[in-house]
């Protein structure tokens, strides 16, 4: 009887680091869907200003400089084609003619410490997202 007062330690220090791990994991998964829904804040706010006839570059250059992403897994620099804002005007793809359709793009940054493990178990490489709204300003 008197060995097995140890055995409860020797469990717990066996446990312990997959209970961690996992209780981090869900915390850091959280953080990668407040940025995913941040991007798509992003998508959508960007959309309807321009739908309301906001110049397309202010728009742009506002929410380049005021978004930021919480972790470093994903990297979005708001430059080139990670965020465009383009006028439809036949209807493609889908879309309404006389809409506006807003692409942000968010690539897996290969800089993160925990890359390699990242692509093993199939992260997304890139987030996309797409909105359309009508254009406010069509009619006028």
């Amino acid at each position: 009887m008197g060995q097995q007062k140890g055995q409860a330690i020797v469990e717990f220090a066996f446990v312990l680091p997959f209970f961690l791990f996992l209780v981090f994991g869900i915390i850091y998964f959280g953080f990668l869907f407040k940025d995913y829904m941040t991007l798509s804040n992003v998508a959508r706010s960007s959309a309807r200003e321009a739908a309301l006839g906001t110049d397309y570059d202010t728009v742009k250059d506002y929410y380049k400089d005021s978004t930021q992403l919480s972790t470093g897994v994903y990297t979005w620099s708001g430059e080139g084609d990670s965020f465009t804002i383009e006028k439809i005007t036949n209807g493609e793809d889908g879309n309404v003619s006389g809409s506006v359709k807003v692409t942000i793009k968010a690539t897996l940054n290969t800089d993160f410490p925990a890359y390699g493990l990242m692509r093993q178990v199939s992260f997304p490489s890139e987030y996309k997202i797409q909105y359309s709204m009508h254009d406010e300003t069509a009619g006028t």
